[in-house]
C-alpha cells in the first residue's frame, strides 16, 4: 500500500512509497481505511529535519498525526465502531495507566507515543489504530475538516480550556494557521474583539483568509501592533493567542499584552526563549501553556465543526497523494493554510 515516509534523517526525504499492509485487527484495534491525511507544522519539520527534531523522530517513520477515514475491520473487542464508520483519530496515544493519565490529563501522558513523530503515522492507506483514540466523526463533515479537526483540538482546549475570555476584551491573535485562525474563531464567540497579526510570508494567502473571514488583520513587519491597538481598542492587547511558535512573536507579546493580561502559547517555538521575566512579574502578566488536546476537546470539537460554529473548510487545500512532496513544500512556503492529502479521490 502507498504511505508517506520520511525516509533517512535529513532536510527533505519525504517520498510516497510502498509499505507492507496491517495485519488483521487484533483485540480493540480497528483498521482504518484512510481518506484524508492533514500535514501538521511537525510534518512540516520533520521534513526540514529541524535540530529539535533530531532526538526523538523515528526515522524510517511514516508521517502524519492528522487522519480520517472509515473502518474497514475491527477486533474482537471492539464494541464503539463496526465496518463503514466514519472516524478520525487522535495524535497522541496515551497509556492511561501512568500518573497523570489517572488525573485525566492525558496530552501530557508520561509514556505517550505521537503518530508520525515515535511511531509510524496515518499517511498511508490503511491503519491500525486502537478503538480509544478514535472519534466518531459527525454527518455532514467532511474527512478533510474531519482530519484537519486534530489541529482545531488544540486551539479548543487552550482558548476554551486553558484562559477565560470574556465579552469586550481585545484578542491579539499571532499567527494566521489553521491553529490561529480557529483561536480567533473562538475568542470572538466569547465576546472578544480579535485582530489577527502575520508577517510579509503570510499575504500571499493566510492574511486575506483571515480578512475574508472578517478579522481584523495587521502585518507586524509593516505596522506596529501596539499603535495599532492603541488607535483601534485605546489599549494594549487583555490577552494575546500566540500560535506561531515564533520566536520574535513570544517576546513581541510581552509588550502587547496590558498590565494583569494574559499570553496564551499554543505553538510550540523550535529553540529556547529569553523572556524578560522582571517587567512581566512586575505587570503580572500571566503566562500560560497550551499543548494537544483531550477526549472531550476532540469530541467538543468535532460538533462545533458540524455545527457550524467554527468554519475551516475554506483553509483547506486537497492534494492527492502523488503530490505529497509538494504539498509539503506548499506548507512550508505558506502558499496555503492547511495541505490535505487524499488517499481516497474527492473523499472531501
Amino acid at each position: 500500500m502507498k504511505a508517506v515516509v520520511k525516509q533517512v534523517p535529513e532536510h527533505g526525504a519525504v517520498h510516497v512509497v510502498s509499505v507492507s499492509q496491517p495485519s488483521p485487527p487484533a483485540g480493540d484495534e480497528v483498521l482504518v481505511r484512510i481518506h484524508s491525511a492533514a500535514l501538521c507544522g511537525s510534518d512540516l519539520h520533520a521534513f526540514e529535519y529541524i535540530p529539535s527534531y533530531h532526538s526523538f523522530l523515528k526515522i524510517p517513520v511514516v508521517l502524519g498525526h492528522e487522519g480520517s477515514g472509515t473502518v474497514a475491520a475491527v477486533g474482537p473487542e471492539v464494541t464503539a465502531f463496526a465496518p463503514g464508520d466514519r472516524v478520525m483519530s487522535e495524535a497522541h496515544l496515551y497509556c492511561g495507566t501512568c500518573p497523570i493519565c489517572r488525573r485525566g490529563n492525558t496530552t501530557l501522558c508520561e509514556n505517550k507515543l505521537v503518530l508520525g513523530i515515535t511511531t509510524d503515522g496515518v499517511m498511508r492507506e490503511y491503519a491500525l489504530i486502537r478503538e480509544k483514540y478514535l472519534h466518531a466523526v459527525p454527518d455532514g463533515l467532511s474527512f478533510a475538516e474531519a482530519a484537519a479537526a486534530q489541529a482545531v483540538s488544540v486551539s479548543v482546549h487552550g482558548v476554551l480550556g486553558r484562559v477565560t475570555i470574556k465579552p469586550g476584551d481585545v484578542a491579539l491573535v499571532s499567527g494566521p494557521g489553521i491553529i490561529g485562525l480557529a483561536a480567533a474563531q473562538l475568542a470572538r464567540q466569547c465576546g472578544a474583539a480579535v485582530t489577527i497579526t502575520g508577517t510579509d510570508a503570510d499575504e500571499a494567502i493566510r492574511m486575506p483568509v483571515a480578512r475574508a473571514m472578517d478579522f481584523d488583520a495587521v502585518n507586524c513587519e509593516r505596522e506596529n501592533v501596539i499603535d495599532y491597538c492603541m488607535a483601534r481598542y485605546g489599549r494594549k492587547a487583555d490577552i494575546v493567542l500566540e500560535c506561531s511558535g515564533s520566536s520574535s512573536a513570544l517576546v513581541s507579546a510581552v509588550d502587547a499584552v496590558r498590565q494583569g493580561g494574559t499570553i496564551l502559547l499554543l505553538g510550540v517555538p523550535q529553540r529556547d526563549v529569553t523572556f524578560p521575566l522582571a517587567r512581566m512579574i512586575r505587570a503580572e502578566v500571566n503566562l500560560i501553556s497550551s499543548y494537544g488536546s483531550s477526549w472531550e476537546d476532540y469530541e467538543k470539537t468535532l460538533a462545533l465543526l458540524a455545527n457550524g460554529s467554527l468554519s475551516i473548510m475554506p483553509l483547506l487545500a486537497p492534494y492527492p497523494v502523488k503530490d505529497a512532496e509538494k504539498a509539503f513544500h506548499d506548507g512550508i512556503e505558506k502558499t496555503v493554510v492547511k495541505p490535505v492529502l487524499q488517499f481516497v479521490p474527492d473523499a472531501g
